[in-house]
């Protein structure tokens, strides 16, 4: 049996560890990537491939994607991760919101960031991170699945994007990406190609009372990493065979919409 090839970016903390361990517990070959060393330091420990890049760079996603098809020559899985972008923001000047309240999640008209004097870099460089890694991504991996008679994609989005709330400005921004993930899960699924995002909500990463979590979240409690780095290996399976274009909620019912 073939054994199973998955990239893996923004992989070297946070959710795209997660991903990185789970999918090496489930028998996946790794290519992973992130800006610090630290990707490679876990491809080392999990016998798999690391290289130091971004995935706003061309440059480096190519050299990702040719590196992994040298090594194993296939690819059958993509996690999409971009990391969280508050570097961004930091950029230009934006100063961070702190920990999480509950008004903040659900209606804080008071938020001192005003989506109106964000600057234009500000959203061109979110666009970059969050929506054209994916597409560019798509262009160096497409073809190869296609090839090979199937592969799956899974794209970490972000809640933010079906409830939009002021707490996250750039948020909307996602939903171009789950426009593009619809566009291209109907032009590859006749060649067994699949495309889904995972949008997870509050996770154990975030600085959250747990008083405020009390009064936001009916789960009572912040989502794991693992629950995360699991719904998207589901993705990324076979199980998840009949699955496409779709974005799947990991919140602990936060958010209100249906």
């Amino acid at each position: 049996m073939t054994e199973k090839v998955a990239i893996v970016t923004a992989s070297g903390k946070g959710i795209g560890e997660a991903i990185a361990r789970e999918l090496k517990e489930r028998g996946y070959k790794l290519a992973l990537m992130s800006t610090s060393d630290a990707s490679i330091k876990l491809a080392k420990e999990l016998g798999g491939i690391g290289f130091q890049g971004s995935v706003t760079e061309a440059a480096d996603m190519k050299k990702l994607v040719d590196g992994t098809l040298e090594r194993y020559g296939r690819i059958d899985a993509v996690a999409n991760n971009s990391g969280r972008h508050a570097s961004i923001m930091q950029k230009h000047g934006i100063k961070g919101r702190g920990d999480l309240e509950s008004k903040m999640l659900n209606y804080d008209p008071d938020f001192e960031t005003n989506i109106l004097k964000l600057p234009n870099g500000v959203w061109h460089d979110i666009l970059d991170l969050l929506v054209l890694n994916v597409v560019e991504m798509c262009r160096l991996v497409t073809d190869q699945m296609v090839r090979q008679g199937g592969g799956a994609i899974v794209n970490i989005s972000g809640m933010e994007a079906v409830q939009p709330r002021m707490v996250y400005p750039t948020g909307p921004v996602r939903l171009v990406l789950h426009g593009i993930t619809k566009i291209y899960a109907d032009r590859y699924a006749r060649h067994g190609v699949r495309m889904n995002n995972v949008l997870p909500g509050i996770i154990e990463n975030a600085q959250m009372d747990p008083e405020e979590m009390r009064l936001a979240i009916p789960m009572n409690r912040k989502g794991t990493l693992s629950e995360v780095a699991k719904s998207v290996a589901f993705l990324l399976s076979d199980d998840a065979g009949y699955i496409t274009g779709q974005n799947i909620l990991v919140d602990g019912a936060l958010n209100r919409g249906l």
